[in-house]
């Protein structure tokens, strides 16, 4: 991933997996919804459909009553490394999002950050998010969201397969 500037949000977990393993998790863009407090899923969109750079999808989000597309563009994809995206809001830029993996040493396990940087929103596109949303601080928003997504992509690898053999 590309350096972050003052805009940068991380939150990192230790997950009892191979990094495959969760890497092909958080590239599962339709599998999100499953973690995320505000993305409710993700669909790919043309070809290719997979987690290759410039593939693209459409990412569902909902906060309250209030619900939202964005279209995102795969900028990074490494097995077992680094899954990332673009996002835009029609016109408007607005982000750049991934995850970042590297096996921890100490357990065998992987450590996983996911990011939020680059903001990419003017202020006008960025005062209108905050206010129609009613975020407040998008930074802070953001972290606590991703937070809770860690915190629920790790009990769901760290649970195995599930009774019929795939992986929840």
């Amino acid at each position: 991933m590309t350096s972050a500037g003052p805009e940068s949000v991380s939150v990192r977990t230790e997950i009892a997996a191979t990094p495959d393993t969760v890497w092909a998790a958080v590239a599962d863009v339709t599998r999100m919804g499953e973690w995320s407090p505000e993305c409710t899923g993700a669909a790919w969109r043309g070809s290719p459909a997979a987690p290759v750079p410039g593939a693209r999808f459409q990412g569902h989000n909902r906060k309250g009553g209030i619900r939202w597309n964005t279209v995102c563009r795969v900028v990074e994809a490494e097995p077992g490394r680094v899954f990332a995206w673009d996002v835009d809001f029609g016109p408007i830029a607005v982000a750049r999002w991934g995850f970042r993996l590297t096996r921890s040493e100490a357990d065998g396990g992987v450590t996983v950050v996911e990011q939020f940087w680059q903001d990419r929103r003017n202020r006008v596109s960025a005062w209108t998010t905050e206010t129609v949303l009613r975020t407040g601080d998008r930074a802070e928003w953001n972290r606590r969201n991703m937070t809770v997504t860690l915190a629920a992509l790790k009990r769901s690898l760290e649970a195995g397969p599930t009774a019929s053999g795939t992986d929840r």
